[in-house]
Protein backbone atom coordinates (compact mmCIF):
# COMPACT_ATOMS: atom_id res chain seq x y z
CA UNK A 1 0.00 0.00 0.00
CA UNK A 2 1.34 3.50 -1.44
CA UNK A 3 1.86 6.13 1.82
CA UNK A 4 3.56 8.76 0.02
CA UNK A 5 2.05 12.17 0.97
CA UNK A 6 1.02 14.10 -1.84
CA UNK A 7 1.95 18.13 -1.49
CA UNK A 8 -0.60 20.17 -3.48
CA UNK A 9 1.21 23.42 -3.54
CA UNK A 10 3.80 21.55 -5.90
CA UNK A 11 1.11 20.40 -8.18
CA UNK A 12 -1.65 23.18 -8.27
CA UNK A 13 -1.59 25.92 -10.99
CA UNK A 14 -2.45 29.81 -10.01
CA UNK A 15 -2.68 33.17 -11.42
CA UNK A 16 0.16 35.83 -11.11
CA UNK A 17 -0.63 38.45 -9.73
CA UNK A 18 -2.78 36.08 -7.55
CA UNK A 19 -5.97 39.03 -8.68
CA UNK A 20 -5.64 37.99 -12.63
CA UNK A 21 -8.90 36.56 -12.86
CA UNK A 22 -10.92 38.60 -10.91
CA UNK A 23 -9.55 41.38 -12.72
CA UNK A 24 -10.36 39.72 -16.03
CA UNK A 25 -13.80 38.94 -14.95
CA UNK A 26 -14.65 42.55 -14.71
CA UNK A 27 -13.12 43.61 -17.36
CA UNK A 28 -14.83 41.24 -19.77
CA UNK A 29 -17.82 40.59 -17.94
CA UNK A 30 -18.61 43.85 -16.34
CA UNK A 31 -17.00 46.66 -18.70
CA UNK A 32 -16.98 45.08 -21.88
CA UNK A 33 -20.67 44.69 -22.10
CA UNK A 34 -21.19 48.39 -20.68
CA UNK A 35 -19.05 49.25 -23.55
CA UNK A 36 -20.50 47.30 -25.99
CA UNK A 37 -24.05 48.24 -25.15
CA UNK A 38 -22.74 52.01 -25.31
CA UNK A 39 -21.18 51.40 -28.51
CA UNK A 40 -23.91 50.55 -30.01
CA UNK A 41 -25.81 52.91 -28.88
CA UNK A 42 -23.58 55.38 -30.36
CA UNK A 43 -23.85 54.19 -33.64
CA UNK A 44 -27.59 54.98 -33.58
CA UNK A 45 -26.66 58.70 -32.31
CA UNK A 46 -24.22 58.72 -35.60
CA UNK A 47 -26.30 57.32 -38.15
CA UNK A 48 -28.88 59.95 -36.58
CA UNK A 49 -27.24 62.87 -36.31
CA UNK A 50 -25.04 62.40 -39.58
CA UNK A 51 -24.77 65.63 -40.53
CA UNK A 52 -23.72 66.76 -37.39
CA UNK A 53 -20.21 64.96 -37.68
CA UNK A 54 -17.40 65.55 -39.76
CA UNK A 55 -16.30 62.14 -40.38
CA UNK A 56 -19.24 60.04 -40.32
CA UNK A 57 -18.19 56.37 -42.06
CA UNK A 58 -14.87 56.29 -40.30
CA UNK A 59 -16.51 56.55 -36.87
CA UNK A 60 -18.90 54.21 -37.64
CA UNK A 61 -16.64 51.65 -38.97
CA UNK A 62 -14.23 52.07 -35.73
CA UNK A 63 -17.08 51.76 -33.42
CA UNK A 64 -18.44 48.33 -35.45
CA UNK A 65 -15.29 46.94 -34.92
CA UNK A 66 -14.60 47.80 -31.11
CA UNK A 67 -18.21 46.30 -30.43
CA UNK A 68 -17.10 43.12 -32.69
CA UNK A 69 -13.72 43.17 -30.78
CA UNK A 70 -15.49 43.88 -27.26
CA UNK A 71 -18.26 40.73 -28.09
CA UNK A 72 -15.26 38.76 -29.08
CA UNK A 73 -13.57 39.39 -25.11
CA UNK A 74 -16.71 38.23 -24.03
CA UNK A 75 -16.73 34.73 -26.03
CA UNK A 76 -13.23 34.56 -25.05
CA UNK A 77 -13.46 35.04 -21.52
CA UNK A 78 -16.17 32.66 -21.55
CA UNK A 79 -14.33 29.80 -23.00
CA UNK A 80 -11.72 30.97 -20.95
CA UNK A 81 -12.97 30.47 -17.23
CA UNK A 82 -14.29 27.36 -17.93
CA UNK A 83 -10.60 26.10 -17.43
CA UNK A 84 -9.74 27.99 -14.23
CA UNK A 85 -10.60 26.68 -11.23
CA UNK A 86 -8.93 26.77 -7.93
CA UNK A 87 -8.08 24.37 -5.27
CA UNK A 88 -10.72 24.50 -3.14
CA UNK A 89 -13.19 24.41 -6.09
CA UNK A 90 -11.50 20.87 -6.88
CA UNK A 91 -12.42 20.06 -3.74
CA UNK A 92 -15.76 21.44 -3.34
CA UNK A 93 -16.65 19.43 -6.48
CA UNK A 94 -14.60 16.60 -6.14
CA UNK A 95 -16.04 16.47 -2.81
CA UNK A 96 -12.86 15.17 -1.40
CA UNK A 97 -10.50 16.24 0.58
CA UNK A 98 -7.79 15.74 -0.67
CA UNK A 99 -7.40 15.13 -4.53
CA UNK A 100 -5.45 12.62 -6.56
CA UNK A 101 -2.38 12.99 -8.24
CA UNK A 102 -4.21 12.96 -11.33
CA UNK A 103 -6.83 15.74 -10.69
CA UNK A 104 -4.03 18.28 -9.31
CA UNK A 105 -2.21 18.09 -12.69
CA UNK A 106 -5.09 18.08 -14.79
CA UNK A 107 -6.23 20.86 -12.58
CA UNK A 108 -2.60 22.83 -13.43
CA UNK A 109 -3.20 21.52 -17.38
CA UNK A 110 -6.46 23.21 -17.56
CA UNK A 111 -5.45 26.20 -16.22
CA UNK A 112 -2.46 26.65 -18.81
CA UNK A 113 -4.76 26.03 -21.22
CA UNK A 114 -7.86 28.69 -19.59
CA UNK A 115 -4.34 31.10 -19.27
CA UNK A 116 -3.92 32.02 -22.59
CA UNK A 117 -7.36 31.96 -23.09
CA UNK A 118 -8.06 34.79 -21.17
CA UNK A 119 -5.01 36.25 -22.32
CA UNK A 120 -6.63 36.38 -25.94
CA UNK A 121 -9.93 37.95 -24.28
CA UNK A 122 -7.80 40.30 -22.79
CA UNK A 123 -5.96 41.36 -25.78
CA UNK A 124 -9.50 41.42 -27.67
CA UNK A 125 -10.71 43.98 -25.12
CA UNK A 126 -7.62 45.93 -25.26
CA UNK A 127 -8.14 46.66 -29.09
CA UNK A 128 -12.15 47.65 -28.72
CA UNK A 129 -11.00 49.97 -26.29
CA UNK A 130 -8.69 51.47 -28.49
CA UNK A 131 -11.05 51.40 -31.09
CA UNK A 132 -13.56 52.92 -28.89
CA UNK A 133 -11.36 55.25 -27.89
CA UNK A 134 -10.77 56.60 -31.39
CA UNK A 135 -14.41 56.15 -32.86
CA UNK A 136 -14.98 58.92 -30.25
CA UNK A 137 -12.71 61.11 -31.04
CA UNK A 138 -14.19 61.06 -34.38
CA UNK A 139 -17.33 61.93 -33.71
CA UNK A 140 -16.48 64.79 -31.84
CA UNK A 141 -14.68 66.64 -34.05
CA UNK A 142 -17.08 69.37 -35.46
CA UNK A 143 -18.63 70.11 -39.16
CA UNK A 144 -18.45 73.58 -39.41
CA UNK A 145 -17.93 76.02 -36.82
CA UNK A 146 -20.93 76.17 -34.43
CA UNK A 147 -21.35 77.47 -30.54
CA UNK A 148 -19.83 74.01 -29.45
CA UNK A 149 -17.20 73.77 -32.12
CA UNK A 150 -14.09 74.81 -30.22
CA UNK A 151 -15.00 72.56 -27.27
CA UNK A 152 -15.76 69.52 -29.51
CA UNK A 153 -12.30 70.46 -30.87
CA UNK A 154 -10.27 70.45 -27.37
CA UNK A 155 -12.92 67.15 -26.63
CA UNK A 156 -11.69 65.60 -29.61
CA UNK A 157 -8.44 66.23 -28.75
CA UNK A 158 -8.31 64.82 -25.06
CA UNK A 159 -10.03 61.42 -26.39
CA UNK A 160 -7.64 61.48 -29.09
CA UNK A 161 -4.37 61.91 -26.64
CA UNK A 162 -5.96 58.93 -24.25
CA UNK A 163 -6.79 56.43 -26.99
CA UNK A 164 -3.07 56.45 -28.59
CA UNK A 165 -1.55 56.59 -24.66
CA UNK A 166 -3.85 53.35 -23.94
CA UNK A 167 -2.75 51.79 -28.02
CA UNK A 168 0.69 52.72 -26.45
CA UNK A 169 0.19 50.65 -23.41
CA UNK A 170 -1.21 48.01 -24.91
CA UNK A 171 1.76 47.64 -27.64
CA UNK A 172 4.29 47.81 -24.50
CA UNK A 173 2.44 45.50 -22.57
CA UNK A 174 1.99 42.32 -25.48
CA UNK A 175 4.74 43.15 -28.14
CA UNK A 176 7.95 44.44 -25.91
CA UNK A 177 10.59 42.17 -26.58
CA UNK A 178 11.64 41.14 -23.15
CA UNK A 179 8.06 39.56 -22.58
CA UNK A 180 8.08 37.63 -25.58
CA UNK A 181 11.79 36.12 -24.72
CA UNK A 182 10.28 35.73 -21.27
CA UNK A 183 7.60 33.79 -22.70
CA UNK A 184 9.39 31.89 -25.38
CA UNK A 185 11.85 30.50 -22.37
CA UNK A 186 8.93 29.37 -20.58
CA UNK A 187 7.22 27.47 -23.59
CA UNK A 188 10.63 25.84 -23.59
CA UNK A 189 11.11 25.02 -20.10
CA UNK A 190 7.44 23.52 -20.02
CA UNK A 191 8.41 21.24 -23.09
CA UNK A 192 11.72 20.40 -21.62
CA UNK A 193 9.49 18.96 -18.28
CA UNK A 194 7.40 17.51 -20.32
CA UNK A 195 9.87 15.21 -22.43
CA UNK A 196 11.44 14.49 -19.24
CA UNK A 197 8.07 13.08 -17.80
CA UNK A 198 7.80 11.13 -20.92
CA UNK A 199 11.35 9.76 -20.64
CA UNK A 200 10.86 8.92 -16.63
CA UNK A 201 7.69 7.30 -18.00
Amino acid sequence: MSTEVIHAHDHVAHPTPLGLVRASETALFIASPLLAAGSLSLIGVVCADADKVRFTGPALLLIAAAVISLLLSIQLGYHARQWIYSYEDLRNWTARQQPSLEQLENQAKHFQKGRGKLERAGMAYDVGTVLLGFGVALVLVPRGHGDLATWRWIATGLVGAAAVGEAAWILNTYFRWRYWLLRRRAIRAQQSMKEVDQHDV
